[in-house]
């Protein structure tokens, strides 16, 4: 019944999107990957260990003047997680969230003819997600999940093209999700920031 109930939060929030852009014949889709260049974590739960992000956004641009827009998006986050090997207790982890993110765009500073600099911030919220985490003594597993993240990013765009760097700030808390420490269970959640580049297109 959750998985379903997480199918159709994602559906209706895709639905949703599709019908603001059938609606307002101005706004654009874009696309963009994110690739962290540095990864500071602390994952509750978890001793030390070593991370690994990526994440993928879908957005709708809804211009508002010439040359500040809104964003109405989807972004798909995906973690990895290990314990290092000098952990007294070993668990991985695998984190998959679907987040909706709202934000806003600025281009007006022009540094040539065809290049502006491009500003942008945003804030996201999970909708649905999926964890487990396994390993000694036991393994967990949750599909509800909490908390909010913030996005800011400046650099430049070229026609369609615009390319990024970005700092991004992350806290995640899945519901039932534990691991045994010392004989105690320890709810799990993620919290990060990251600096990036993001390479986005807009059609």
């Amino acid at each position: 019944m959750t998985l379903i109930k997480s199918k159709s939060k994602k559906f209706i929030l895709i639905f949703c999107l599709l019908c603001i852009a059938n609606e307002v014949w101005a706004v654009r889709a874009k696309i963009r990957f994110l690739f962290p260049v540095s990864t500071q974590s602390v994952t509750d739960g978890f001793e030390d260990t070593a991370i690994n992000t990526s994440e993928f956004v879908l957005s709708f641009v809804m211009p508002i003047s010439r040359k500040t827009q809104l964003d109405f998006g989807y972004s798909y986050f995906n973690a990895r997680i290990e314990d290092t090997n000098t952990s007294s207790e070993s668990y991985s982890g695998v984190f998959r969230a679907h987040l909706l993110e709202i934000g806003a765009g600025y281009n007006g500073i022009e540094l040539t003819r065809n290049i502006s600099m491009l500003i942008e911030a945003s804030t996201r919220f999970p909708v649905s997600g999926q964890a487990e985490v396994n390993g000694i003594p036991g393994s967990s597993e949750a599909e509800s999940i909490s908390g909010m993240g913030y996005f800011i990013g400046s650099g430049i765009v070229y026609g369609n093209i615009d390319l990024l760097l970005f700092y991004q700030q992350r806290d995640l808390a899945f519901d039932e999700l534990t691991v045994i420490r010392d004989g105690e269970s320890e709810d799990v959640a993620l919290h990060s920031t990251e600096f990036g580049i993001g390479i986005g297109y807009t059609f």
